[in-house]
């Protein structure tokens, strides 16, 4: 292993390296927005990083680490994680834009309208908790470098119970993204993870834009495109943890 040079950086093994971050304590990890995962399991979240010529480079505390790409498996945009639990029922619609509640209620609606559900019906939290064998539905829940850099932006986050045609229940969850660049190509998973945060398998999610009134958008504060992510998970007392993530292109 090299040591710090004049510039500051360091080449380390994958042991090395996921023993610095986590000296580096957990603030660190939870502002990443980019999941570099390793062949041999071990995973990184850093704010970002880039690639020069067969090496992934990104910052740690005292420098700057340099990973072969041989060693990673992927790299993945994290946009967004919630705990899950069969026993919390209570839909979820939370807005991270600039509006009074008028303006949010609106655009919460114009939303829900954005998605086809002839195949599904609403759930009240009870309803969800006894279809779910719950007791408590009433609790709240480039010349050779090219940089990965977030270009999506969070703008909503929405989930609610519904009710499938057989009777069964399903978790709708729908974010709200806006960026700059078109994202109806690319692809986006939902990826559950169990308690002791192993992943368990991913889920597809269907893209579409969404149209909204220019006054609507004006008084939001929305300037960007917008566009409706949305994936449909069945019940599985095993996941206590989703996220949405996009692996980058």
């Amino acid at each position: 292993m090299k040591g710090l040079g004049r510039t500051g950086m360091l080449w380390l093994g994958t042991s090395c390296l996921i023993m610095a971050l986590c000296l580096a304590g957990a603030a660190h990890v939870d502002a990443a927005t980019f999941r570099i995962t390793f062949k041999d399991g071990n995973r990184v979240e850093v704010p970002y990083c880039w690639e020069k010529g067969a090496t992934i480079f990104f910052e740690i505390p005292g420098g700057v680490a340099g990973i072969p790409k041989t060693q990673i498996a992927r790299i993945e945009e994290v946009l967004a994680s919630r705990e899950m639990s069969l026993d919390q029922t209570v839909n979820r619609a939370d807005l991270y834009v600039d509006g009074g509640p008028k303006e949010e209620e609106a655009m919460v609606q114009l939303i829900r309208q954005a998605v086809p559900q002839a195949d599904l019906e609403a759930l009240s939290p009870e309803e969800a908790a006894l279809l779910l064998g719950g007791t408590d539905g009433s609790r709240a829940a480039p010349a050779s470098v090219r940089l990965y850099r977030t270009t999506v932006h969070p703008k909503g986050d929405f989930s609610e119970w519904m009710r499938l045609k057989n009777d069964g229940a399903v978790l709708v969850v729908q974010y709200l993204l806006s960026g700059s660049d078109d994202l109806l190509s690319r692809r986006f998973h939902v990826l559950l993870y169990d308690g002791s945060d192993r992943l368990l398998r991913k889920e597809p999610c269907q893209v579409q834009e969404l149209e909204i009134p220019k006054k609507l958008a004006a008084k939001l504060g929305l300037r960007d495109k917008l566009f409706l992510v949305v994936a449909t998970l069945q019940p599985d007392p095993k996941v206590r943890r989703y996220e949405l993530a996009s692996a980058t292109p």
